[in-house]
């Protein structure tokens, strides 16, 4: 006889029930005097009217006979796997053929099954396992929506730290790019003065012969400083495949043409300047980019020492594979505040003149030729660029010039 679906003993609603579905009246009963001192139970007298239930109520284990007019146990259960999934599934059954039990096994995905008559202590055993197994499925879906909330709130937080950096990064460019413009502002600005005031001069036709020659030369010193300036800009921003290309060159050649190119102006501050060349052999180089490497330190070693002292050129062989140049003066040194920006751009350390891009261009070059550079004391008290070169090129190349 089939009976309404129905609560077979006070709890709290919402707390997770045992599900029974058998047509029988002395089966549900039996099976209710077995399960309902420990669980929450809630009976059907067939598989279409226990299906409601699965849809409203909060099922931990549906205990469901075999033979039932209508929908068969195994039919239900497999219903009961999409409508909820996580309830575990015990099929009651006279009949324990193989090929039954096969059936249920792949189309109910049941968790057991009892064979009539069953025990008491069998079925509350079975019962508890699928008890267990169902919390233990409601606890990780639990902690798999608790994992989703969080990545959920890690994506939003990821995104709005990509945003930031995006704005920061944003931010120092046009910082970047102010400094620049005020840089080459200032920079050019007291050429441009000169070069006004001579021309108006010029212009006016009231000079002498000799002023007018003081004029122009006045004019075409500026031209030079803001060309100068401008090539510094410019060779910082280019990439290294710009210009000469790499080849081996003498370590030699290359030191004392630049020796040679400052050795007036250390006369005329009464500067020594010395060359020690322990290796006197080829690296592999841009020379124009290595003239200009060497110039840079030089000329920062000449403003250090203002008036007298020693500068030092030597060369020496780092390895089997590189040498080092080394550009030693007496000066003062540098300042411990200062050596972790040495090499950035727009440096000046509060120089008069100069445009703080002398050591970045350094790097940059010596870098793009497989080098390195840094600054550590050297024999003479003031300050000490070291930089490598490679002594040949990544396979075998040109002669020495």
């Amino acid at each position: 006889m089939t009976v309404a679906a129905r609560e077979t003993a006070p709890s709290v609603e919402d707390e997770p029930a045992v599900l029974i579905v058998d047509d029988e009246p002395e089966s549900r009963a039996l099976l209710r005097r077995s399960l309902r001192s420990r669980y929450r139970l809630l009976e059907a007298a067939s598989g279409q009217e226990a299906l409601p239930l699965l849809r409203t109520a909060a099922i931990m284990v549906i205990i469901a006979d075999q033979r039932m007019p209508g929908m068969t146990g195994v039919a239900f259960l497999a219903e009961a796997v999409r409508l909820a999934p996580h309830a575990q599934r015990i099929l009651l059954t006279a009949y324990t053929e193989v090929e039954g039990l096969i059936e249920a096994i792949h189309a109910a995905r049941v968790f057991g099954y009892v064979a009539k008559p069953w025990h008491p202590g069998e079925l509350l055993r079975l019962v508890e396992k699928a008890g267990q197994t169902w919390r233990l499925l409601e606890e990780n879906e639990r902690l798999l929506q608790d994992l989703r909330a969080q990545n959920l709130q890690l994506q939003a937080l990821l995104d709005e730290t990509r945003r930031l950096e995006a704005e920061k990064i944003q931010a120092e460019r046009w910082a970047a790019l102010g400094r620049v413009a005020g840089m080459i502002a200032h920079d050019l600005r007291n050429p441009l003065t000169v070069i006004r005031v001579q021309a108006g001069l010029l212009k006016d036709g009231e000079m002498l012969e000799s002023q007018q020659e003081r004029a122009l030369e006045a004019i075409l010193d500026q031209v030079g400083c803001m060309h100068h300036r401008l090539e510094e800009l410019l060779l910082v921003a280019k990439p290294a495949a710009c210009g000469e290309p790499a080849r081996s060159y003498s370590l030699q050649v290359l030191v004392r043409s630049v020796e040679g190119a400052f050795r007036d102006r250390c006369l005329a501050r009464n500067i020594r300047l010395e060359q020690r060349l322990a290796f006197s052999g080829c690296c592999w180089m841009r020379p124009g980019q290595m003239y200009r490497v060497l110039e840079n330190l030089l000329q920062n070693a000449v403003e250090a020492l203002g008036k007298g002292g020693r500068i030092l050129l030597a060369t020496d062989e780092a390895d089997e594979r590189n040498a080092v140049i080394r550009v030693a003066d007496s000066g003062p040194g540098i300042a411990p505040d200062l050596e972790g920006s040495l090499f950035q751009p727009f440096a000046t350390w509060n120089k008069p003149r100069g445009t703080g891009l002398g050591l970045a261009i350094v790097k940059k070059i010596v870098e793009e030729h497989g080098g390195r550079v840094w600054q550590a004391p050297f024999e003479l008290e003031g300050a000490c660029f070291h930089l490598t070169l490679p002594k040949g090129p990544p396979e075998d190349g040109d002669v020495c010039s």
